[in-house]
């Protein structure tokens, strides 16, 4: 039988710290990112939007 493992969300705000970093710009440009373009960087590293 195999064990479900708990997925945990990110935040928006989690969201955008993690996108600033992951494509290499500041936070005041990640800021203006859509939620669908946060969801892509997000989904590329294998966590889920929470938003």
């Amino acid at each position: 039988m195999r064990t479900m493992h708990k997925t945990s969300k990110v935040n928006k705000a989690r969201a955008i710290e993690i996108a600033a970093n992951h494509n290499c710009v500041s936070k005041e440009i990640a800021q203006n990112y859509t939620d669908s373009e946060l969801r892509e960087v997000l989904r590329a590293l294998g966590l889920k939007a929470g938003f």
